[in-house]
């Protein structure tokens, strides 16, 4: 078949410009991935749109704040000069930014509070962060989801102008007026308002007279399997809660053991590792039995209150659940979605994290946008993306997405392929195959 490349967005100051491009894919060199330098123009974050930042996060006088991409410094010296914190570091690249950053943060009385480093945003250490500030740009955001899950503590605020996370909701949004355009960027996607996916940038502002800035609390790994005991009128019975998470977004099931036997849905909501669930029994009547629970999670420890309602009685009680233990490395397959064939993907530890590889037949994909979350993982993967961000259209390309939990040497979960249209008008027109959506139980098998 016949194979195309989309190139990518020019984001140029004051105007985005979209690019599409169509040439023969066979013979492409690789290339590098570009560099914080080359990728992320420098485009200064108004005045009035910084205080909202500090504002929407919340920022104070305990917090450590890490702007990536600093520019001129102007978000770092307010943070100090402004909002009072302990301390504001600037991460940026350009040497010449750097000194101008010093030289303004001597004019504002602020450097024994604040640190300029010179260095790529990518591959620099923030961990030390419990706000980071963001003015980068759409895949410049997606690029460090999964650094900012693996190295930042639950509970620390990410807040960012303009440019959104993809299919990581945010857990505050606020639109403000501007008076003038600022930098913005469109990618080439079909995707663009599916939520699911990546390349989802329909929440993200790009034209008129208004701003976006975002925030989202970095939550805690709390996908697996919990088991503690409930104190109920029937006696001490097992209880089971089956978490399945994707980024900030917690599903799961639970069943109470014993005289009771219930079984049914959970509804999560996590600020931080601050946790609330809601059980809901099945083939029962609404508000008759159910279980809530309000606490805090912990490593595999989740401790609270847990309010326990039968037959309308409701009694409140200390609670813990501990979370299994799970290794879900080696190497996984299942069918193929867009062709007659087995995939696999591939789980290694290395360095004390986990590192996932896509195979398909003679091709070794590197998935890095890969979440582990202590008894389960998600993962997202566009197949036929190249080195130059540019990308290859067949009849494999499109976005994989998998996650699941590991329950008795067994991983279950849910597995989606997103298909980009192998016909190039239907690329260019924005329609997108319908996505294949399934039940996942891909088997151990031998590397």
């Amino acid at each position: 078949m016949e194979t195309q490349t989309m190139k990518a967005t020019l984001t140029i100051l004051g105007i985005a410009l979209v690019v599409a491009v169509v040439t023969p894919c066979a013979g492409l060199a690789e290339t590098a991935a570009p560099s914080a330098r080359l990728s992320i123009p420098y485009v200064a974050t108004r005045n009035d749109t910084v205080q909202d930042m500090l504002w929407i996060a919340n920022v104070g006088k305990d917090d450590v704040l890490y702007d990536l991409g600093s520019g001129d410094g102007r978000i770092v010296i307010a943070a100090v000069r402004d909002s009072d914190v302990r301390r504001a570091v600037g991460i940026e690249i350009d040497p010449k930014r750097i000194r101008e950053s010093r030289k303004n943060a001597q004019k504002a009385g602020v450097t024994d509070r604040v640190e300029f480093i010179e260095g790529d945003l990518f591959t620099s250490d923030f961990g030390q962060a419990n706000v980071v500030s963001l003015f980068l740009g759409h895949w410049q955001n997606i690029k460090l989801r999964s650094k900012i899950f693996a190295i930042l503590k639950p509970g620390t605020r990410i807040v960012s102008h303009q440019f959104g996370m993809g299919e990581w909701q945010p857990d505050k949004a606020v639109t403000v007026r501007t008076v003038f355009l600022g930098m913005y960027g469109e990618s080439l996607s079909p995707f663009h308002d599916n939520p699911r996916v990546p390349d989802y940038s329909a929440n993200e502002s790009h034209f008129g007279t208004s701003d976006k800035i975002f925030m989202w609390v970095v939550p805690p790994p709390v996908a697996g399997i919990w088991r503690g005991k409930v104190k109920t009128e029937q006696g001490l019975q097992d209880f089971q809660l089956i978490l399945h998470q994707r980024l900030s977004n917690i599903t799961g099931t639970f069943q109470l053991s014993g005289k009771t036997n219930l079984t049914g849905d959970v509804s999560v909501d996590m600020w931080g590792n601050h946790m609330r669930f809601l059980c809901h029994p099945r083939n029962v009547p609404y508000g008759r039995s159910e279980l809530r629970f309000d606490g805090h999670v912990k490593g595999d420890t989740m401790k609270g209150t847990l309010a326990v309602t039968e037959d309308g009685r409701l009694q409140e009680c200390e609670w813990k659940a501990q979370r299994g233990e799970a290794d879900f490395t080696g190497t996984w397959e299942w069918p193929c979605a867009s062709g007659p064939r087995s995939v696999k993907l591939r789980i290694e530890r290395r360095d004390g994290r986990l590192i996932a590889t896509y195979l398909d037949e003679d091709q070794k994909t590197p998935v890095t946008d890969f979440y582990d979350y202590g008894g389960g993982f998600y993962f997202t993967l566009l197949i036929g993306r190249l080195d130059d961000n540019s990308i290859r259209i067949t009849e494999d390309t499109g976005w994989l997405i998998g996650e699941a939990v590991l329950d008795n040497g067994t991983l279950k979960g849910k597995i989606e392929f997103h298909l980009y249209s192998s016909r190039p008008g239907d690329f260019a027109e924005g329609k997108p195959s319908r996505p294949v959506i399934q039940d996942w139980m891909p088997r151990s098998v031998k590397p």
